[in-house]
């Protein structure tokens, strides 16, 4: 009995700590791929400059992001478009500060989820996240991208799997010092920064 229970809390640490989350590490490549082809990264010239590469940008959130007063106009197009949102950043902190927070509570989520339950638990409740601020914004010609709340629900989950986690954070006015916190105080965080 002795041995099977600790031969169980080996496997479950290994699992955690040796998983391969190829979920989340694929999740993370597509956004980073798709903000570094796109305009918003400024990294290519073929954009322009300046106001040219503004008016680039604008072009591409409204073909691949949410438009509020345009999803419920019933075109296939747009229907689509809460799951092409998902993969497209607006900024490079947007897209930084998004794929730290999957990077560090992903792997752990999508090894206890399983690798199918968390690819449909993320684009599915990324989408209905998109869904739910359109249906908050119906008249906002704003186009909305990002995985915010898809990552939203990937902490949320975290929380709930793991509710004594604990994780280290660094935090600039203690000299970028590392600090373990709960889990329970760090997502918080993520909320305060959506929020802002």
């Amino acid at each position: 009995m002795i041995r099977k229970w600790s031969a169980s809390i080996v496997r479950a640490g290994r699992s955690v700590r040796g998983s391969s989350a190829p979920v989340t590490y694929s999740l993370i490549a597509l956004c980073c791929l798709a903000f570094l082809a796109g305009p918003a990264s400024g990294l290519n010239p073929a954009y322009g400059t300046g106001d040219e590469l503004l008016a680039v940008q604008r072009a591409y959130f409204r073909r691949w992001g949410v438009i509020p007063a345009e999803l419920f106009e019933g075109s296939a197009g747009s229907a689509l478009t809460p799951a092409t949102a998902l993969f497209v950043h607006g900024s490079w902190v947007h897209l930084l500060g998004n794929m730290l927070f999957l990077y560090v509570f992903g792997a752990m989520t999508e090894d206890r989820m399983g690798r199918v339950q968390f690819t449909l638990f993320y684009v599915c409740c990324g989408y209905l996240a998109l869904l739910g601020y359109a249906v908050a914004n119906a008249d906002s010609e704003q186009s909305l991208v990002g995985a915010s709340g898809a990552i939203s629900a990937v902490l949320g989950a975290f929380l709930y799997l793991f509710p004594r986690a604990r994780v280290t954070s660094l935090l600039p006015f203690l000299f970028f010092l590392p600090v373990r916190f709960p889990a329970w105080v760090v997502l918080p965080f993520w909320a305060a920064l959506q929020w802002l």
